[in-house]
């Protein structure tokens, strides 16, 4: 065997030795992370508000101590290599600052370039390395989001080369060519372009999100709903048996470190004693909210709860005796009744999308919980936009559960959906292999819902939708999740064949899907084709409920109903084996309507 075939061949022993590992599990240099810690810390000690917005480059490195610098510039992404090699740093054309490091650290730029199937340009820095650590520095301080990649190559042709050590830990190793993947986040943005000198290099492959390691540039946000002493933000979800359970959620300033929910029967006798209920506290941190940096978050479940009851409530912290406005919730029935829910495509946290949920309660108060496909947000991971989310449905989710799923706005850039999890409490019975309380299912009266991570490998979602729907006694089935099977201009044709297989075999009744800023209720599809009524397919609904619109659609052969520019809320009305559906706008409007009879 030549010495190029063993080099590739030993690029896919380690590729395929790391790829179960998870490249999120460590996302970050703790050096780095705790050096941008102290100097976030620091600036907001010692600079303005104005100070902060007006941070640029050069600012910010004669701001920072030589040893921050040194980290920066050396603990960020590092590995050894067995013998001397030539490191390539392949660096978005687009970023208007060259990260500091690249020319003090000894790198030269090339001639040499790299593209992608987006025409991303990226220009080629190499330097020579002696066997031994390898390290490099951060993106820059300003959150381009196209991120730098790796390749390596051994000096002496035809050396055994060999990667190890890697920070962060769970590398992903692969070959660089064309039809590479640079990013776990975008697995259909490849290189399509690879000069001749740099092919079968090893290559090393990262996240768009990293680039937010270091972000200061235009980084610092203010929440317009700061945290206080007083819980807000009190949230119903179900992570347990909506018949007995009712799990609830607020948040604090972090001073407050006891929660409890008190709780009692509507209509109980006068003077009738309240149940408590303990709650699990979490810190959480946006390092950049600068209003708002810390808050405490809390969960509590509540059991053994009657069905189909009325219950009022409060939370609140007995140290500070501090508690919020009483409110009400009301338990699933345990036998056969009739009950309605509404389902709202993309929120992004639109305070128009506040007014359409109040509107919908208004007028529905009979709901028994919402659900949204996805995007609630428009970044996952800044505070800002949740407190944005929370606030504008704050008169509705603290009577009714919002039942949620993950869109790619609140996963995003390959980061996690950490924030998302520890603000819900949704049941954790989703499949091994995938992220806790990302996918998930529930039944009330005699329906199942199924919420799933579109992000999730298809073949385990796949297996455990068929263990789900196997074993469910429900009449009505419903699965919801963020990418729309069927809608123009967007195509996802795996998600159809595999998961739609699934759909046919169990006759899901409605596929519930956000994603595209339009409206579209697809006729029955049974194998990808239209048939005859609902009762031999599935109804596929795409929603937007905020106000948007997407020009130039055009109505697909398979779509029943489609609308543009109108934002919208669906109602499900069940009543044993008929289901009435309809699509309302905030005047009340009836768009569209569908029955279905069993």
């Amino acid at each position: 065997m030549n010495s190029s075939r063993m080099q590739k061949l030993w690029i896919l022993i380690v590729a395929l030795s790391l790829w179960g590992l998870g490249y999120t599990e460590s996302l970050s240099s703790p050096a780095v992370q705790d050096t941008m810690d102290q100097i976030v810390t620091r600036f907001y000690d010692t600079l303005t508000e104005e100070q902060l917005a007006r941070l640029d480059d050069p600012t910010i490195q004669r701001l920072i101590t030589d040893e921050e610098r040194h980290v920066l510039a050396s603990k960020y992404w590092c590995f050894e290599v067995n013998v001397p090699a030539i490191v390539s740093v392949m660096r978005d054309k687009a970023q208007s600052v060259v990260p500091f490091w690249l020319p003090d650290a000894g790198f030269t730029k090339t001639d040499l370039t790299i593209k992608n199937a987006e025409g991303w340009e990226y220009e080629v820095w190499q330097k020579k390395f002696d066997a031994g650590r390898v390290e490099l520095g951060i993106n820059g301080f300003d959150k381009h989001r196209p991120h730098y990649f790796v390749g390596v190559a051994p000096q002496r042709p035809g050396a055994a080369l060999k990667l190890s050590n890697f920070i962060p830990k769970n590398q992903t190793v692969s070959e660089l060519r064309e039809g590479s993947l640079t990013y776990h986040d975008w697995t259909e943005l490849v290189l399509t372009d690879v000069p001749e000198a740099l092919r079968g290099q090893v290559l090393l492959t990262t996240i768009r999100g990293r680039a937010r390691e270091a972000h200061l540039i235009g980084a610092f946000r203010k929440t317009p709903f700061p945290s206080s002493t007083r819980p807000d933000q009190v949230v119903l979800t179900w992570s347990e048996d909506p018949r007995t359970s009712q799990t609830i959620q607020w948040r604090t300033k972090p001073e407050i470190k006891d929660g409890l929910v008190r709780y009692r029967e509507k209509g109980a006798a006068e003077g009738a004693a309240f149940v408590e209920a303990k709650a699990a506290c979490e810190s959480l941190e946006d390092r950049l909210l600068a209003n708002d940096r810390y808050i405490n978050r809390f969960n509590a479940v509540l059991r053994g709860l009657k069905p189909a009851t009325a219950y009022l409530y409060s939370v609140g912290s007995p140290t500070s005796n501090t508690w919020s406005d009483e409110a009400e919730f009301i338990t699933a029935p345990d036998g056969p009744a009739p009950f309605t829910f509404v389902f709202m495509g993309d929120t992004h946290c639109s305070e128009d999308w506040g007014k359409l949920l109040t509107k919908a309660f208004e007028r529905r108060p009979q709901t028994a919980f919402y659900m949204i496909g996805g995007d609630l947000v428009g970044t996952g991971l800044y505070r800002d936009e949740w407190d944005r989310f929370f606030q504008y449905s704050s008169t509705v989710f603290n009577r009714r559960p919002v039942v949620p799923c993950l869109g790619n706005h609140d996963d995003q850039d390959g980061l996690g959906a950490w924030m998302y999890c520890a603000l819900f409490g949704v049941p954790e019975n989703g499949p091994s292999g995938t992220e806790p309380e990302h996918v998930y299912s529930f039944e009330y009266e005699n329906a199942i819902f199924i919420s799933i991570d579109v992000g999730s490998p298809l073949d385990v979602i796949a297996a455990w939708m068929e263990q789900q729907l196997a074993r469910t006694k429900a009449l009505w089935k419903f699965v919801m999740f963020h990418f729309p099977p069927y809608a123009p201009g967007e195509d996802y044709p795996d998600i159809r064949q595999t998961w739609g297989a699934v759909f046919d075999k169990y006759h899901v009744d409605m596929v519930l899907s956000g994603h595209v800023h339009h409206y579209l209720r697809t006729y029955p599809i049974k194998n990808q084709k239209r048939v005859a009524s609902p009762a031999e397919g599935t109804v596929y609904v795409v929603s937007i409920a905020i106000p948007d619109e997407e020009p130039g659609l055009v109505q697909p052969d398979y779509a029943a109903v489609m609308l543009n520019g109108v934002q919208l809320y669906q109602t499900f009305d069940i009543d044993g084996g008929r289901l009435l559906f309809r699509a309302y706008d905030i005047q009340g409007r009836v768009h569209d309507e569908l029955i279905i009879e069993k």
